[in-house]
């Protein structure tokens, strides 16, 4: 940014240069606009081909008075644009500015805070569910090297301007992935107070932060440290179950995978019970479970209906999954 600042000031430099010049020269030598302008740019880049010069006592001192400005300014401005092409900022620069517009442009997206190997993860898992993501970093070598094919800005994630640059206003979710917990509280508060209905996933190490997050405005708070101890301990207790868990929902094979279905109440299948809907037979999916408001219904019996405004969590491929989800539209 400060780098773009620079070119900028430099490019209005010599633009204003050339105005006073030509305005100089032309009111001065009683010359036209075009001589005026062909007799400041010799006199500032000292090229004096000798076939204009400056024949009245004003102008030889405006003269006098343009030339180290102008070399001061021309000087300047080739310095910074020499130092950009040869240290490739000014492609960093230009590329940094693309993508601050392809942001300004998201709606609906996830901001990811923090680009280390939690949000590394996060980030790959929804941009490979087709999500939107920009991710916040304040460690710009960290981003270069880990947020590769993401959209991304350099700052601190607990800054109001830096939320605001990725979008807060028009973003549908944010993860806070900060190894330290007293980040992603401020995040979370910060986040919440910028953008009232956000949905925010907060990591938490400590188990005391857990309830600090949720007050300070995370809808999810998840301890990666506590998942991973389960996860440990079911692989040495049931082995085979995990391991039937890992290949269904990591096979590149079968693309399968859990999604949440909102029903409406023009869905054929509302107010019908799961025996007369034939979900499993017609689609192919399996209903794990059914939100109803602030219930949840765990594996649902045949004879449950499915409800308007059922968040119903289904298990199948991709495939099944959209031709569920169409039906219950």
């Amino acid at each position: 940014m400060i780098l773009f600042r620079r070119i900028v000031l430099s490019f209005f430099g010599m633009l204003l240069i050339l105005l006073i010049g030509t305005a100089g020269f032309a009111y001065t030598e009683k010359i036209d606009f075009f001589d005026a302008l062909w007799l400041t740019v010799i006199s500032v880049l000292t090229i004096g081909y000798g076939d204009l010069v400056p024949r009245t006592f004003a102008g030889k001192v405006f003269t006098l008075i343009i030339i180290p400005i102008g070399i001061g300014v021309v000087s300047y401005a080739l310095g910074v644009f020499v130092a950009s092409v040869v240290e490739g900022k000014l492609s960093k620069t230009m590329e940094k500015r693309k993508m601050e517009r392809k942001i300004k442009r998201l709606e609906n997206h996830i901001i990811v805070c923090g680009i280390g190997r939690v949000g590394q993860q996060v980030s790959a898992q929804l941009a490979s569910e087709g999500i939107s993501v920009v991710v916040v970093d304040r460690d710009v070598t960290m981003l270069e090297k880990m947020a590769k094919g993401f959209l991304h800005i350099e700052g601190d994630a607990t800054d109001d301007y830096t939320l605001h640059q990725a979008g807060i206003e028009r973003a549908a979710g944010l993860v806070a992935t900060l190894p330290e917990d007293a980040d992603n509280v401020f995040i979370s508060l910060t986040a919440k107070g910028m953008n009232p209905t956000i949905h925010i996933v907060a990591r938490a190490e400590k188990y005391e932060s857990e309830e600090k997050l949720l007050r300070a405005g995370a809808d999810k708070v998840i301890n990666p440290s506590s998942i991973g101890g389960r996860r440990m301990a079911m692989s040495i207790i049931k082995p085979v179950s995990v391991d039937f868990v890992d290949t269904i929902l990591h096979s590149h094979e079968e693309d399968y995978g859990v999604e949440e279905i909102v029903f409406q109440d023009s869905s054929v299948l509302a107010h019908k019970m799961l025996k007369e809907a034939r979900v499993r037979e017609e689609y192919g999916v399996t209903i794990v479970a059914i939100k109803r408001g602030a219930m949840i219904i765990s594996n649902p019996g045949p004879e449950e209906t499915l409800e308007p405004g059922d968040v119903v969590i289904v298990f199948g491929t991709k495939k099944q999954m959209v031709h569920f989800e169409k039906a219950s539209r």
